[in-house]
């Protein structure tokens, strides 16, 4: 395993109103980068997106709920 930073994509689906997501998203940026005041870069770099499912495809959308129905049946 290298030490080498490598680039990485995570996709969290999920359903929930716009205040659910709005916390969620809150969340998850806390968790990445604890101190939003720090000078200069985070120590891991990254960026956020937030896409709203309509603007997908039915055939996406169809897909990311499927997956989260099989997690929540795991």
């Amino acid at each position: 395993m290298s030490d080498t930073p490598e680039l990485w994509k995570v996709v969290i689906a999920l359903e929930a109103t716009a205040d659910q997501k709005d916390t969620l998203v809150d969340r998850f940026v806390d968790a990445i980068c604890p101190d939003p005041n720090h000078d200069g870069w985070c120590d891991t770099p990254w960026a956020l997106c937030v896409t709203e499912g309509a603007s997908l495809s039915a055939r996406e959308q169809e897909r990311l709920r499927d997956e989260i129905k099989g997690a929540m049946d795991s």
